[in-house]
């Protein structure tokens, strides 16, 4: 049997995967129905995961299941040394996306993502809206390290690929409610539809999910006993809202038309309408500049803040504006795809889509009735791709793979700024309210090749290089509250500024198939993300071009599968050499009038060397028991930093743990009325991450543990089936990722806490 389920490692103790048929007595001659095969496209063929030479992980819709993941965070975050967090207080739906210490967690679509994120092989070229809902999931695979001769556009630091369910003749339908805490509830359902038989079929699959905020936003002046200066409260309690409430729906319709024996179109549209809450934040960190005497910081571990989402320009003839308390995010999205079976051993596949996403954002650094940096932010983005992959060869022969890949984009960043000055180091500063409007084209063209050669039935060579040449042009607008032309920032009226590149990748990989359950394989790759301009100048001394960023990377690593079946173990280990590292700077007084300026700039901060070490395994000791397991370790440092920078070489870059490991653990009881009971328990322990280029001891997060519970029931005729999930059992309290740095010129920093603990109870009828 095929499928696509990947399965996970053993943290520090890897070698108990190995070990236990020797510890556990009657395991070794336990009747186990064994291993399932794993298949993956990660090389544009079908192959399984044991025979291809790079470090992937795949994981099928039972097993995201099984784990209680909703969306690709959950999901890609089983895989070692990934990282997803949901992004920065007040950016929505948008996650820092981080593989082997390479990613971005700058939500604004001029700047690209290190990690390439795919849905049925489209490109997302935005950071915003992709924490995608697990909507009709077929599989989801992570590839690690840098895929640039394989993946779509730059993917530097590895690639995401999510695939959907597809049409065909079987009904092959579900439906699906649930409820849990705070007021949670969704549903979904999806089914197959045969239009004609033989040649015309449809998918339809529909998701719905709300539930209530879980910070609660309370009203300072109640709060505190000081109502005699006014209150916005509107009932006897201090509760004036909440944050981090979800309210979101998405559809998806897939035909399929069978047009021959040899051709076949399947066009594709999806739909998302999100209109949650804004992410929760929490202060945790104040200066007297700003604060005063007041205390806006509540407890250490309480979900609760004081933010009013009043914004109170100083310094001009400005009045007071309300930023709204929701974060819109209305996608759309068009895709076709062609596979015409020229030949025996000819494919040719198109894969054309067009998608468009509109953002706000309402970010307020310091979630107080207090003004630090205020911004009500609408991102617009629509893109265009096209695809054209020309595959031949035969299995086992020599195969090959040529393609070329167009990317064009359209976006415009417009919104309000309120940054009342005067928190600069000793005093001054600057007041800056701005109202600003900046479009961004961006266009990128590159031509691949990907080939493997077989010399011996054992010994494979695989051989890839990519063309690309790309395009940007920028422009910006600095205008007053009134829309007039900035009195101080007027230069940056229609400031255009362009950047124009190309780079070349390649990849070279030789593995050796010892036998069936033994392969070692080695590759060196290469990958980059393409430069531009900073999207976010206060000045024009601050509009500057910065360049690629590039990796070059060595990875050796073995797949094996042992003990009659029952134990996969595949280890890696690897080296980045990180060159012109691209980071968001939020000092940059060496490119301002003026230190302390407000600064939030794209730039490289210098040179890095990355070593690394991945290991998963998974063990079916008997057909109902499951163990899985993972671990990453990771090992970052400058080589060389640039001074103007502030970053140093002591200093590591953002949301790159040293440390990631996994357990999990499942077992099937049998009913006596042939039903099935399956407990499943799953612990992830993520040792500490910075959140900022420039690290500080107030931009560091702790360490977490995390453990998730579930208990699956399945019919005796596997129709029907329901889940209990706790997720985060423990009901931790911890921070999932930072807005802020404590200095100039905001002085604040606020953190978005994870969701505490949750219940959730799941009702599904297939048929």
């Amino acid at each position: 049997m095929r499928t696509s389920f990947s399965v996970r490692l053993c943290g520090r103790h890897g070698w108990l995967a190995a070990a236990l048929p020797l510890l556990v007595p009657g395991i070794a001659a336990a009747q186990s129905s064994g291993l399932e095969e794993i298949i993956v496209t990660a090389q544009f063929r079908e192959q399984n995961i044991q025979t291809t030479p790079i470090a992937v992980s795949a994981f099928d819709a039972d097993m995201l299941d099984s784990r209680s993941a909703t969306d690709i965070n959950d999901a890609a975050n089983l895989a070692p040394n990934v990282t997803l967090s949901r992004g920065a207080a007040g950016f929505g739906q948008m996650s820092a996306i981080f593989i082997r210490g390479v990613g971005q967690a700058d939500p604004h679509f001029a700047v690209e993502p290190g990690v390439g994120m795919y849905v049925d092989d489209v490109y997302f070229g935005v950071l915003t809206g992709a924490i995608f809902d697990l909507l009709d999931t077929d599989r989801v695979e992570v590839l690690r390290g840098p895929q640039g001769t394989l993946a779509g556009k730059n993917s530097i630091g590895g690639a995401i690929k999510l695939f959907s369910q597809q049409p065909g003749p079987a009904t092959n339908g579900y439906a699906e409610i649930g409820a849990g805490s705070y007021d949670g509830i969704t549903g979904r359902a999806a089914t197959n539809l045969t239009v004609a038989e033989d040649k015309l079929y449809a998918r339809m699959s529909v998701m719905a999910r709300q539930r209530d905020g879980y910070v609660d936003r309370l009203d300072y002046p109640c709060t505190a006993g000081t109502t005699a200066t006014g209150t916005q409260r509107l009932r006897k309690d201090c509760l004036i809202g909440s944050q981090g409430g979800e309210s979101m729906w998405a559809a998806r319709g897939v035909l399929r038309w069978i047009v021959g024996d040899a051709v076949e179109n399947t066009v594709s549209l999806d739909v998302t309408q999100d209109d949650s809450e804004n992410p929760a934040a929490k202060q945790t960190f104040q200066s007297p500049l700003w604060a005063g005497t007041a205390n806006y910081i509540t407890g250490p571990e309480s979900y609760t803040n004081y933010e009013d989402y009043y914004s109170r320009p100083t310094g001009t003839p400005s009045t007071p504006f309300v930023m709204p308390s929701l974060t819109p995010l209305d996608v759309l999205g068009f895709s076709n795809t062609l596979d015409a079976q020229l030949t025996d051993t000819l494919n040719l596949r198109s894969v054309t889509a067009y998608r468009e996403s509109t953002a706000h954002f309402s970010v307020s650094a310091d979630a107080s009735p207090a003004t630090v940096s205020d911004q009500s932010w609408r991102l617009d983005h629509e893109q265009f791709t096209q695809e054209f992959r020309l595959s031949g060869g035969k299995s086992g022969g020599f195969e090959w793979t040529v393609g070329l890949f167009h990317y064009d984009a359209d976006g415009v960043s417009e919104g309000r700024v309120n940054l009342p000055g005067g928190f600069a180091v000793g005093g001054g500063g600057l007041n800056l309210e701005i109202l600003f409007r900046d479009p961004v084209q961006t266009e990128s063209d590159s031509v691949f090749a990907h080939a493997a050669f077989h010399p011996t039935d054992n010994l494979t060579v695989t051989t890839g290089a990519r063309y690309t040449e790309d395009l940007k042009r920028f422009t910006f607008n600095r205008w007053d509250y009134t829309g007039a032309p900035h009195p101080l920032l007027g230069a940056l009226v229609n400031y255009s500024s362009s950047y124009e590149g190309d780079h070349t990748d390649y990849r070279l990989a030789v593995d050796y198939q010892w036998s069936e359950q033994f392969m070692v394989y080695g590759q060196v790759s290469t990958g980059y993300k393409g430069g531009g301009v900073n999207p976010r100048p206060f000045f024009t001394s601050q509009a500057l071009p910065y360049d690629p960023e590039e990796l070059e990377a060595l990875e050796v690593g073995f797949k094996s599968v042992l003990a009659d079946n029952r134990i996969r173990l595949n280890v890696a280990t690897f080296k980045n050499d990180f060159t012109d590292l691209q980071l968001t700077l939020t000092r940059c007084d060496a490119f301002s009038p003026f230190p302390g300026a407000p600064c939030a700039m794209s730039a490289n901060v210098g040179d890095a060397e990355i070593t690394g070490f991945e290991v998963e395994a998974e063990f079916r000791p008997t057909a109902r028991l499951g163990i899985d397991a993972s671990l990453g370790l990771l090992d970052f440092k400058y080589t060389r930093v640039d001074p103007l920078t502030f970053v140093t070489l002591g200093m590591t870059t953002i949301y790159t743990p040293d440390e990631e490991r996994s357990l999990g653990i499942q077992y099937d009881f049998d009913l006596p009325n042939g039903g099935r009971l399956t407990p499943r328990l799953d612990y992830h322990y993520r040792s500490e991450i910075q959140t900022t280029a420039i690290n500080t001891a107030a931009t560091l997060l702790d360490d977490v543990d995390v453990m998730n519970l579930r208990l699956g029931w399945n019919s005796p005729s596997d129709q029907w089936s329901a889940s209990l999930a706790i997720t985060n059992l423990t009901d931790e309290f911890y921070y999932e990722s930072q807005f802020g740095n404590g200095q100039a010129t905001n002085f604040s920093i606020t953190r978005r806490p994870a969701w505490p603990r949750e219940v959730f109870l799941t009702v599904k009828r297939t048929f």
